[in-house]
């Protein structure tokens, strides 16, 4: 119960602590194909992380030949194995504060590199995400529609909520690709 306060709290807190300038407008066409450099932040769900393999290899595809980062928690350890074709940062809890955010030093080489689109694949905030997205300067910010996602994203996927994970990920997938 003390845990879901403190992740609220950190997620809450990564809005006021990353105040950035209003968005500039952005066309998205081309923005997904167009892209280089991606940021994929593998979800922390274990429900999840079990169907989010086939979105893996489109993406790992769709990025052959460029960059592809992918951002796992230490508790997915054992998931970075499928991710064998890109680069793979892992969050350890040494890395979190008391409200899961990340230390600054800690993710300075991913801050500090440049990434066309950031795809957060957790159907629901996770304060280490929402931070990377809010601090990351890539021009295309992707996560699932919710509350306050506003904040986080620029583009927000509204999945129906009757389908499954792995159909929620295969719609975001064909979404991107129109654009």
């Amino acid at each position: 119960m003390f845990e879901e306060k403190r992740r609220k709290f950190g997620i809450m807190l990564t809005r006021l602590i990353s105040q950035t300038k209003e968005a500039k407008p952005m066309s998205f066409s081309n923005s997904f194909t167009n892209a280089k450099t991606a940021l994929v932040i593998i979800p922390e769900n274990s429900e999840q992380r079990s169907v989010v393999s086939q979105m893996i290899i489109l993406l790992q595809n769709k990025f052959q030949g460029n960059k592809l980062t992918f951002v796992v928690n230490e508790v997915n350890r054992n998931f970075s194995s499928t991710l064998n074709r890109s680069n793979v940062t892992t969050i350890k809890n040494e890395h979190l504060n008391f409200f899961f955010l990340p230390k600054r030093t800690e993710m300075a080489f991913l801050l500090n590199q440049k990434f066309d689109i950031v795809l957060d694949l957790n159907f629901s905030l996770v304060p280490s995400a929402a931070y990377l997205c809010r601090l990351i300067k890539a021009p295309l910010k992707v996560g699932f529609s919710q509350a306050h996602a506003d904040a986080y994203y620029n583009f927000q996927f509204n999945a129906a909520p009757n389908r499954n994970a792995k159909t929620k990920y295969e719609q975001l997938f064909k979404t991107l690709s129109m654009f």
